[in-house]
C-alpha cells in the first residue's frame, strides 16, 4: 500500500503537483472540512485507478472546468483526502509487488487481505469511523494525539456494502451509501464519546441501484448520491433529526447509457453539483465530469454544456477542494 502526497498551494494549481511518498499512517490525518461559501474557484481532483493519474479542474459558476494539474500517481487510486491545513492531498495507491500483484489491504484492526476500508475522521479529530464493506457495518476507533488509533470501540450495522462514510458539515451526523442494499443509513454521532447511534428510519432507500459517493450541500439541507447502476442521482432533504426524504423529481438523470455515476460533489456556494463517472459508455470507457444546477429547492437541473471528458479509466476517488 502507498500513499502518495501533492501539494495543491496556488502554484501546484498552475503546474504540475510534485510527488512524495509517505507512510501510510498519514491517510487517518484529519481532512478539515473546507470553508464552505469562500470566495474563489473550487478545484475538484479526479483520479484514475487503472490510469495512474490524478487530475485536477478548476470549476466555478460561470466557466466550464479547466484542467489545471495532471499528475502521475500510481496504480490504484483508492482514496483522495485534503490536509487539515489545505496544503495538501493524500492519495492511496495499491503499490504493485515485485511479481506484479496488487498488495493485499484490510480494513483497520484486521488481518490484510480483506475488502480496502473507506476510513472517515470526524470533526472534532477525536474518533475515526471505518466502512466495512463486506461486513456491512462500520466500526469506531479514537484517534490519538501521535495519529495512532485505538482498537476498535464498537461496530454499527450499516445497509450492505457500505461506502463513502461522510460527516454533515455540523458533525453532528454519519452516512453512508450502502451498494448491496441501494440504501443511505444514517448514525448520529454522540457529542460526549463519539459512539454512533441510528436514526429512526434508517437506512433510508436511494430509489437508485448501487449508491456511491456521498455529497452534502455546504448548509447541510441536501444530499445526493449516485447510483452507478440505474445512471441517475438520487437527491434527498436532509431534515432536523437527520432523516432523509427524497427531493420531487428524484432520482435525477446521469450521462448517456451506460454510464456509470460514481461520485457527486456540491460547489463552496451551494449552486452547483458535479458527477463524476466511475466508467464510461462503450467504446469510449474513460470517466466524464458533468454539472447540474442546484435549485433553491433542491433539485437538480443539467448544465446544457457537454459534459467533459477526463480520460481516466475507473475513477473510483475524487476530492473538491472548495475556492479560498
Amino acid at each position: 500500500m502507498r500513499i502518495r502526497e501533492h501539494h495543491v498551494g496556488r502554484r501546484a494549481r498552475r503546474a504540475s503537483l510534485g510527488v512524495l511518498a509517505v507512510t501510510a499512517a498519514l491517510l487517518m490525518a484529519a481532512p478539515a472540512s473546507p470553508a464552505h461559501g469562500a470566495p474563489g474557484a473550487d478545484y475538484l481532483y479526479v483520479a484514475g485507478s487503472a490510469s495512474d493519474r490524478l487530475l485536477g479542474y478548476r470549476v466555478g459558476p460561470e466557466a466550464l472546468p479547466r484542467l489545471v494539474a495532471d499528475v502521475a500517481t500510481g496504480f490504484g487510486n483508492l482514496s483522495v483526502k485534503e490536509s487539515a491545513d489545505h496544503r495538501f492531498l493524500y492519495v492511496l495507491t495499491i503499490a504493485p509487488t515485485r511479481r506484479g500483484a496488487a498488495v493485499a489491504i484490510g480494513p483497520v484492526g484486521s488481518p490484510a487481505g480483506g475488502p480496502v476500508p473507506m476510513p472517515v475522521v470526524s470533526p472534532d479529530s477525536l474518533n475515526v469511523y471505518v466502512s466495512n464493506y463486506a461486513a456491512g457495518s462500520v466500526t469506531r476507533f479514537e484517534l490519538r494525539a501521535d495519529s495512532t488509533v485505538s482498537p476498535a470501540r464498537e461496530t454499527m450495522r450499516t445497509g450492505g456494502g457500505p461506502v463513502s462514510p461522510s460527516f454533515s458539515p455540523d458533525g453532528q451526523y454519519l452516512y453512508t451509501a450502502n451498494e448491496h442494499t441501494s440504501s443511505v443509513s444514517v448514525f448520529r454521532q454522540q457529542p460526549s464519546t463519539g459512539a454512533l447511534v441510528e436514526v429512526a428510519g434508517s437506512p433510508f432507500p436511494a430509489t437508485g441501484l448501487t449508491p456511491h459517493g456521498i455529497g452534502l450541500s455546504p448548509d447541510g439541507r441536501f444530499l445526493y448520491t449516485p447510483n452507478a447502476l440505474t445512471n441517475d442521482i438520487s437527491g434527498f432533504a436532509v431534515e432536523p433529526d437527520g432523516a432523509l426524504r427524497p427531493l420531487p423529481g428524484s432520482p435525477f438523470p446521469g450521462g448517456p447509457v451506460g454510464t456509470l455515476p460514481g461520485q457527486v460533489f456540491v460547489s463552496s456556494d451551494g449552486q452547483r453539483l458535479y458527477a463524476v463517472d466511475l466508467a464510461g459508455t462503450s467504446p469510449a470507457p474513460a470517466a466524464a465530469l458533468r454539472s447540474y444546477r442546484i435549485a433553491p429547492d433542491g433539485t437538480l437541473t443539467p448544465d446544457p454544456a457537454p459534459a467533459v471528458g477526463t480520460g481516466l479509466l475507473f475513477s473510483a476517488a475524487s476530492m473538491l477542494v472548495a475556492g479560498r
